[in-house]
């Protein structure tokens, strides 16, 4: 899929979130949306503003964090709280399953996706008799690398 079709799609998701929820459709929450989805790394919110001050949108921290929340919402974006920095976000309609590791000496943050999750969440549900909706799995590590 092209990424300007993904960007109409994801539009279009968002545009139909506000119109059933009665949110007004400003340019500056689809500048938000946009930026958002231009990135290929998780983020926060002041970092996001400075990317788009950088490019001379006129969008406040208030209004990046109310946009947030819709996007939230309106499963468009994922939350992480990746031990005790700031919340951290990732965008997700076009974004596969998951799961991260923490490297606290530096900050980084790896994602990894590895299929005996899905075997492990199938046996959880058949001992329990649940069916699990979702799942955030995060990883605390340490580099081995010498300093």
């Amino acid at each position: 899929m092209t990424k300007n079709k993904n960007n109409d799609q994801v539009k279009d998701v968002f545009t139909n979130y506000l119109t059933h929820k009665n949110h007004r459709k400003t340019p500056e929450r689809f500048s938000i949306l946009n930026e958002i989805y231009s990135l290929e790394e998780h983020f926060d919110v002041d970092s996001l503003y400075e990317k788009m001050n950088k490019k001379n949108y006129r969008v406040s921290r208030a209004t990046i964090y109310n946009t947030i929340e819709l996007l939230l919402e309106s499963g468009l974006v994922r939350k992480h709280q990746f031990g005790d920095s700031f919340s951290q976000y990732e965008k997700s309609y076009f974004n596969n399953q998951h799961d991260h590791v923490i490297i606290k000496d530096t900050g980084e943050v790896k994602e990894f996706c590895d299929p005996r999750i899905e075997l492990i969440k199938k046996d959880i549900e058949n001992v329990f008799d649940i069916k699990i909706d979702d799942h955030s799995l995060y990883l605390y590590a340490t580099s081995n690398k010498k300093k």
